[in-house]
C-alpha cells in the first residue's frame, strides 16, 4: 500500500515593530512579512512611553509532498511519518490508490 502525505516547515520568524498606535504597529508587522509565508500570531505589549510595541510570528506556507509505502496502511503510514524531515510537520496523510 502507497500513501502520501504533505509536509510543511514548522520553522518561526519573529518580527517587531513600532508605532503610536495598535493598528499602525500591525500595519508594519504585516509589511514585514516575507512573500511566501503567513502570519500566525500577533502580540501587542505598551511598555512605559507609550508607544505599541507588536511582535509577530511567522512560518512558510509552502507545502511538499512525500510518500512511503508498505504492506498494509499502519506501516506504510509509520513509514511516511518516519520520513518527514526534522523541522517539519506532517499535516496530511492520504491513500494513494
Amino acid at each position: 500500500m502507497k500513501v502520501r502525505g504533505l509536509i510543511q516547515s514548522s520553522e518561526t520568524q519573529e518580527l517587531t515593530a513600532e508605532a503610536d498606535d495598535a493598528q499602525t504597529a500591525r500595519e508594519l508587522v504585516e509589511a514585514q512579512v516575507p512573500e511566501g509565508s503567513e502570519l500566525i500570531q500577533v502580540h501587542n505589549a505598551m511598555p512605559r512611553g507609550g508607544r505599541v510595541i507588536a511582535t509577530a510570528v511567522v512560518r512558510p506556507t509552502a507545502v511538499t509532498e512525500i510518500e512511503a509505502d508498505g504492506p498494509d496502511y499502519a506501516t506504510a503510514r509509520d513509514a511516511l511519518r518516519a520520513a518527514v524531515p526534522d523541522g517539519h510537520r506532517l499535516l496530511s496523510i492520504v491513500i494513494d490508490d
